[in-house]
């Protein structure tokens, strides 16, 4: 996975930051391991607030909240609101093939960023319709600690996180598979609001 990231970087992306992936405990029985895995995000999968993707090959849109961490590289100075895209999660893979495809990252938006201490209530919604509430003590809940997993995650390859990095979290509620002609909007109440089209 590393050696993939350097490839982009090499070719000039820029590192964005880091994701988490398999965060449910049920995924994480299924692979037989103890804590979530750590991928990575760089500007060539970067998209922009309100952006149209092109439904080449189906895609699913995990809504999840991030964090920018500060110059200690390991406290919490910012969120935003964040779309991830991703393949379709295939857990017949075994761990390493699921890192060395980076966990089906395909691409990230992120919404406004605020220096806030939480980030109150989330609300998912698809062609205006919501499909999921999430209440305030859930959408933040594990923030810090998955901070802490990226740390040790990458610790372990002798990789570290940089001040400034985005991490995306984990995901709020079940993801959506996105469909030609929807419209996904993640509302987060206490920072903003990201939203992404889909075409065929």
């Amino acid at each position: 996975m590393l050696l993939r990231r350097r490839a982009l970087l090499d070719k000039g992306a820029e590192p964005v930051g880091w994701k988490i992936g398999m965060g449910a405990p049920a995924a994480q029985e299924k692979l037989g391991i103890d804590r979530p895995l750590a991928g990575f995000l760089t500007t060539d999968g970067l998209l922009d607030d309100g952006a149209e993707v092109s439904l080449a090959r189906p895609l699913v849109v995990e809504s999840e909240v991030a964090v920018e961490v500060g110059e200690d590289a390991r406290s919490i100075a910012a969120l935003l609101p964040a779309l991830e895209l991703t393949d379709p999660p295939d857990l017949e893979q075994d761990v390493e093939t699921i890192l060395a495809g980076n966990i089906f990252h395909r691409a990230v938006a992120f919404g406004p960023r605020l220096e806030a201490d939480a980030p109150g209530a989330a609300r998912i919604l698809v062609n205006g319709q919501e499909r999921h509430s999430v209440p305030a003590e859930r959408a933040g809940a594990r923030l810090a600690e998955m901070v802490a997993v990226v740390f040790g995650r990458l610790a372990d390859a002798g990789e570290g996180i940089t001040p400034g990095d985005r991490i995306i979290t984990g995901i709020l509620a079940p993801p959506h598979s996105a469909q030609p002609g929807d419209a996904v909007r993640l509302e987060v109440e206490a920072v903003g609001a990201v939203e992404l089209r889909f075409s065929a």
